[in-house]
């Protein structure tokens, strides 16, 4: 019955058991003894720096932001008041200061009620992405079947970024939010406002980096200058409300994460960049300078990557003309945040929610152009579906066996997204599916 129905019930049929198997384990958790179940006490850990980052900045103390003794401190003695079981770790402050800025309001609450504030933040946020990427089936689907665009949510929640980003207490939610704006606005060529949105990314720079830098590259200057507006607009806000802190954020953000990665051992296990993957795969996770070994390895396949992801842009410029130009736009979205994390040095994977945005532009299009589908399709769906439930396991695996498989995945779904970046389709006009008229019955 599983193989014989169409892609979309069997869809469902995965995603309703698996969603009833973490549901399962949720309701589980509360009968058991509090020693052997996770407690709230354990969740959260990571809104300990932007809670101490928002703390700094109100006690003007902005300077201290990447300081780690006094980071440490302050995470500590927040941890003990609120009775949180982090042992001695902390959670360094890796983002650039103005950010900090956004904490202030939930850092004048007790951490406890900061936390749950920040929870209902993040959940408003990822609703909006939802319903933003939601539309894009709907879109997709003259008939706005409810079996199609529903899934979108469905799958996103069962997810293993979204456990990981909400148990973590992560900001991955408002990234969805940022990149999905910015993503739709994109489509739709409104270049200034798509630059302008983009701009936020840099919050955290790896997640901005590479998409500002295509953006840029197919939009055209008008892109430009929203990105430009943007990152003035954040840098005078830095100068002027935590004066020397950006120059703090360049000079001691680099010893910082190397006294985290290089001088102690490191979870290179839960990053899904090539850095960590040959990192991990050579070396382990103790401490100790990068091989050159590791080091070649890492640039060489690096280059690899954004090397055939420009060429591919190049090809796509030249050969406009060959394919229907919003569907070759969603396949350069799509590949250029696919590709993202592997082009990036930092890239953790609870970010990698982000990818359900080239995922619904992928089934947007197979939903609304089902003639193009080539042979190479299949194996991207199956890699989809691969690393989809991969994430669920990866982090043990990697632990144990040194090697990432996310990682591998993430380089064969970036390699397909590429390769059909300008693939010549037969047709060069969309597709609509209409359906069959239903002929009365016969009386």
């Amino acid at each position: 019955m599983f193989l014989r129905a169409s892609p979309r019930k069997r869809l469902w049929m995965s995603a309703g058991a698996l969603g009833i198997f973490l549901l399962t384990i949720v309701i589980g958790n509360q009968f058991v003894a509090t020693d052997k179940s996770v407690t709230r006490q354990m969740l959260g850990h990571d809104f300990l720096a932007f809670y101490t980052a928002g703390s700094f900045v109100n006690q003007g103390r902005a300077r201290d932001l990447y300081n780690l003794d006094a980071v440490r401190d302050f995470e500590q003695a927040t941890a003990h008041s609120a009775g949180l079981e982090v042992g001695k770790s902390f959670g360094p402050w890796w983002n650039p200061p103005f950010y900090a800025l956004v904490f202030s309001p939930l850092a004048r609450l007790p951490y406890s009620r900061a936390l749950d504030v920040w929870r209902w933040i993040s959940l408003g946020a990822v609703a909006l992405a939802i319903g933003l990427l939601s539309r894009l089936v709907m879109q997709a689907s003259l008939a706005t079947r409810w079996q199609q665009w529903l899934l979108v949510p469905m799958l996103i929640v069962i997810s293993m970024p979204f456990i990981q980003a909400f148990s973590h207490g992560q900001n991955t939610f408002t990234s969805l939010l940022v990149l999905t704006v910015a993503v739709v606005l994109w489509r739709d060529q409104r270049k200034f406002l798509a630059g302008t949105v983009a701009g936020f990314l840099f919050y955290k720079p790896q997640l901005g980096a590479v998409v500002a830098t295509v953006m840029a590259v197919d939009l055209g200057w008008t892109a430009v200058a929203g990105l430009t507006v943007t990152g003035l607009f954040l840098l005078l806000t830095t100068l002027i409300a935590m004066p020397g802190s950006m120059g703090d954020w360049l000079t001691r953000l680099p010893a910082n994460v190397h006294w985290m990665q290089v001088e102690h051992a490191y979870l290179w296990e839960r990053h899904v960049t090539l850095k960590a993957f040959w990192r991990l795969l050579l070396q382990g996770r103790e401490a100790g300078e990068a091989w050159f070994i590791t080091t070649a390895l890492t640039w060489l396949s690096m280059s690899v990557v954004g090397g055939s992801l420009l060429w591919k842009m190049i090809e796509c410029r030249r050969n406009r003309l060959a394919i229907q130009p919003g569907l070759g736009r969603d396949r350069l979205i799509s590949a250029t945040i696919i590709a993202m994390p592997l082009l990036m040095p930092f890239y953790f994977d609870y970010d990698l929610l982000l990818l359900a945005i080239p995922a619904t532009l992928y089934a947007a299009e197979r939903i609304s152009h089902p003639n193009r589908i080539a042979y190479n399709d299949r194996w991207l769906t199956a890699s989809w579906v691969m690393l989809f439930l991969w994430l669920f396991v990866n982090p043990a695996f990697a632990l144990h066996t040194h090697l990432s498989g996310s990682v591998l995945l993430l380089c064969s779904i970036a390699s397909l997204s590429i390769r059909r970046m300008n693939r010549a389709d037969r047709f060069t006009c969309p597709l609509p599916m209409h359906r069959q008229p239903e002929l009365p019955l016969a009386a």
